[in-house]
């Protein structure tokens, strides 16, 4: 490490004065330039041009609120530069409102490109008086437990901006998000987390050529998402099942449904509602999502009788589970959905907070019509069990993609990432047993 840094300094004493200034006052982010100024007698005393300002790490445990305040303070008293491109700032804005305030303004007068504001270390959400129509250069904002006015319909305001992250905003109404794609004509990645917004949302993008990527996360009084949006790629979701109308996306190449148990999960069962999307899953290329979906593939009475659902997931080229408990899911689900996806290349199977419990069904009925079955797995060439403990089902698993998944080159047991996770003894005679079946040596990898 000591090496290293000599040999840094080394190549600065061959620079040119003027180049090793303006690479280090105006090219390397600001944390690196008060670094270097702290410890270095040659840097003391460069002005500052740093055209990141990222202090998003410094409000920290070695570091008080106070002392944050000061340094940042201090260096927007002292910079120099005629540009800021990035303005990160993750802090507690109780007592210092105004001078967060001048601290965005002056970043707004410097042709700011990206700006940062997450204030939810406090507890009372901060209200921005900044006149977004006015900034014109702005290609990234992210903003964090505030309140604030998107402009709507403004002839400059946000037309250049093409990533917008809102996190815990408190009321998130219709008449916004239909402000942000009026105006806001070049986005391209739309995220709401943790926002308060009740009844539908509604996206109507239909005028937008590179709106590309959409997320929700943990909106739980949302009830239906409607999207009105031909060139989104792709759609991830994190919460409760929810209605979501695919009816005008044309392009959805990947989608992911971080499906999660609601709090009367006993009572309720959301297998009709993922079902009743489905038909627009079947269009992806990649999907992710938990045991919820899979659930929704299991037998039950359609038009009175004992049945299971059938779709077709033609495109489907990668598809990533993770199992949460409890669910009641094992190989019997997991291989009927499989067998629905002919042209499946790699599968993700996450257990890492999981152990299989097959139960009676399993050993009586579901073990046997694993046997009978044809599987169709012909195109699946990786395979990765994620949280492997040698339990027994895991290993039934392992056979299944062993026997069925013909164009298999790996198949990857890692261990999990809890260290006290409960571990298996492994049983070595079924492990080779399952090696025996295919001819090839280096078939399974343990990690």
């Amino acid at each position: 490490m000591l090496e290293s840094s000599n040999k840094k300094i080394k190549v600065t004493e061959t620079l040119p004065d003027d180049l090793v200034d303006h690479i280090m006052s105006v090219c390397l982010p600001i944390q690196s330039v008060l670094r270097n100024r702290s410890v270095s007698k040659k840097f003391k005393s460069t002005e500052i041009r740093s055209r990141d300002l990222d202090f998003s790490k410094i409000y920290s445990v070695r570091c008080s609120q106070l002392k944050a305040v000061s340094i940042i303070e201090s260096v927007f008293n002292q910079y120099k530069g005629l540009e800021i491109n990035r303005f990160v700032l993750l802090l507690n804005h109780i007592g210092v409102e105004d001078k967060v305030l001048s601290w965005v303004n002056t970043c707004l007068g410097k042709s700011i490109q990206e700006l940062v504001l997450d204030f939810s270390k406090s507890n009372t959400v901060f209200e921005i008086p900044v006149d977004f129509s006015a900034i014109e250069t702005l290609t990234v904002l992210k903003l964090g437990w505030c309140k604030f006015k998107i402009p709507d319909n403004s002839p400059k305001g946000l037309k250049l901006l093409k990533t917008l992250v809102l996190t815990k905003i408190d009321r998130v109404t219709k008449e916004m998000i239909d402000a942000i794609f009026t105006n806001c004509i070049h986005l391209e990645t739309f995220e709401l987390i943790k926002c308060q917004m009740y009844g539908i949302l509604s996206i109507n993008a239909q005028n937008h050529k590179k709106f590309g990527l959409l997320v929700v996360d943990s909106m739980r009084n949302l009830l239906d998402i409607k999207l009105d949006s031909p060139t989104l790629e792709c759609f991830k979701y994190y919460g409760y099942v929810r209605k979501v109308d695919f009816s005008r996306v044309y392009a959805i190449k990947e989608a992911e449904f971080h499906y999660k148990r609601s709090y009367d999960w006993h009572f309720y069962d959301p297998s009709d509602m993922v079902l009743a999307n489905m038909r627009a899953y079947t269009r992806v290329q990649v999907l992710a999502t938990t045991n919820i979906f899979l659930e929704a593939f299991t037998y039950r009475y359609i038009h009175g009788n004992m049945r299971k659902p059938t779709f077709c997931f033609g495109n489907l080229q990668e598809f990533q589970i993770c199992f949460k408990a409890p669910s009641i899911c094992n190989l019997f689900v997991i291989a009927g959905f499989l067998n629905q996806c002919p042209n499946l290349k790699k599968v993700l199977i996450d257990i890492n907070d999981f152990t299989f419990e097959p139960g009676v069904f399993w050993e009586v009925h579901h073990k046997k019509n694993i046997q009978i079955q044809n599987y169709r797995l012909n195109s699946i060439k990786f395979v990765e069990i994620m949280g492997y403990k040698n339990h027994g089902h895991e290993l039934d698993i392992m056979e299944f993609f062993v026997r069925y998944a013909k164009s298999l080159e790996k198949l990857t047991l890692m261990k999990p990432k809890n260290p006290k996770s409960k571990l298996f003894e492994p049983n070595d005679a079924r492990i080779n047993h399952i090696k025996s079946i295919s001819q090839k040596k280096d078939l399974i990898e343990f990690l």
